[in-house]
């Protein structure tokens, strides 16, 4: 009854934030982001150049074609309106995210763990600029970790690419576990939607693809920038630009298929699309925190260790949490626009690639362990195990003497057990 109390409570504190941001548009930061994608709709509706300059303001619209053909009914809509939609969906979708972690826990636990998830800064920050992280989020998790042997498995990576390219690491992990035809349908789904791009869009999928426009991530902002958490950006910070971040970067990448292979036939599924989805933020040329929205499934996978007694799992939950929640909050400072500067920010730059390298080191070690014959890394087997046992853990037994008393065992706590061995998704 207090999980239910509880939930009910949350889904009034969602509901309640969708309201305000939506009224409130201070509160928001006037979802700028939101903003320029409709202005990049409003172009190709005019048939105006996506890349020439600023579509809104100064700022630039860096996303595919394909993506402003699809924000082309956002320019439809009065801003007040699409500021309420937006938002909504947002949090409808990051509750959907839960759930698809978590599939067994019921929709009380997914709620209360939806509002835990806005205080994250990734979610946070998505909400307050209305970006489309949590959208795309969705989509790899809706997909990948959907209904096993989908005939559509594939089109959610695809279109999250088409939008985005970073996901496309999610293609080469299909590939790697030998799922090749849902590899060839997010190809394919990327494809047609570049295609489509073309067709409405001709001459700025041109200037996109054929002129180079999407190798420029400075046009995002400056790489060498403290705002920039990605790998790419900690090598420009100390000088180190170009092939020394190609060179770092394909290896990290090539480690962390490895590991996602190692988890997918494992039955860790979420293990393994976590770390990849980790690794397409913290390898791409350019990183806001906002692209982290991947510490959602992260810290759902790291919850479900901790209910099975998992101290390690503890221990990186808490590290999570620090970074996602305490370094990086906002703090009272200086303005830049409607956004107060955060000071702190700029002493942690780093922090997300540094959540991302130990998520692949305690990935790398969770293996290692399996092979000594201790817990698997998302806990299924250990508590599976303890649920098969429970019936037997639990009954009395008689003590080696004949005919002397039954004594009772100590008693086994299957309820974290079952609940984990419910909640984290197997492979597909």
């Amino acid at each position: 009854m207090g999980v239910r109390l509880l939930s009910g409570a949350a889904a009034l504190v969602l509901a309640a934030q969708a309201l305000v941001f939506a009224l409130w548009p201070d509160a928001h930061a006037l979802l700028i982001d939101l903003q320029v994608y409709r202005a990049g709709g409003e172009h190709v509706l005019a048939g105006g150049p996506l890349y020439a300059g600023g579509v809104l303001l100064d700022l630039p619209f860096v996303y595919p074609p394909f993506a402003a053909v699809l924000f082309a009914p956002l320019a439809l809509l009065p801003l007040d309106l699409l500021k309420a939609v937006w938002t909504g969906a947002g949090i409808a979708l990051l509750a959907f995210v839960v759930h698809r972690c978590a599939p067994r826990a019921g929709w009380p636990v997914v709620v209360l763990v939806a509002v835990v998830a806005t205080a994250l800064d990734p979610v946070r920050t998505t909400l307050y600029l209305g970006q489309i992280n949590i959208v795309l989020l969705a989509l790899v998790v809706g997909d990948l970790l959907g209904r096993p042997g989908s005939r559509l498995r594939g089109v959610g990576v695809g279109l999250a690419a088409a939008v985005k390219l970073t996901p496309l690491l999610f293609v080469v992990y299909l590939a790697a576990t030998r799922r090749w035809r849902a590899a060839a349908t997010a190809l394919a789904t990327f494809a047609a939607a570049a295609g489509l791009g073309f067709l409405l869009a001709p001459a700025d999928s041109v200037t996109f693809w054929l002129d180079g426009t999407f190798l420029a991530a400075d046009r995002i902002s400056d790489v060498a920038g403290p705002s920039n958490h990605s790998l790419n950006g900690l090598l420009a910070r100390l000088g180190a630009e170009g092939l020394p971040w190609l060179a770092a970067a394909a290896v990290l990448g090539a480690g962390t298929i490895a590991l996602a292979v190692r988890a997918h036939r494992s039955g860790e599924e979420l293990l393994a699309v976590t770390l990849c989805g980790l690794a397409s933020a913290a390898l791409a040329p350019f990183a806001w925190s906002h692209h982290y929205v991947w510490a959602i499934p992260l810290a759902v996978l790291l919850g479900t260790r901790v209910l099975v007694g998992d101290r390690l799992a503890a221990a990186g939950l808490a590290g999570v949490l620090a970074t996602t929640v305490a370094v990086v909050t906002a703090l009272p400072g200086p303005q830049v626009g409607p956004i107060p500067a955060t000071g702190l920010i700029s002493f942690w730059p780093d922090a997300y690639l540094l959540l991302f390298l130990a998520a692949l080191a305690v990935a790398a070690r969770s293996h290692t362990d399996r092979g000594a014959g201790t817990p698997t890394a998302a806990g299924v087997t250990f508590a599976t195990r303890q649920c098969s046992c429970a019936t037997r853990a639990n009954a009395p037994v008689r003590s080696a003497s004949a005919g002397g008393p039954s004594v009772e065992p100590p008693t086994l706590d299957t309820s974290r057990a079952w609940w984990v061995s419910r909640s984290v998704p197997t492979a597909m």
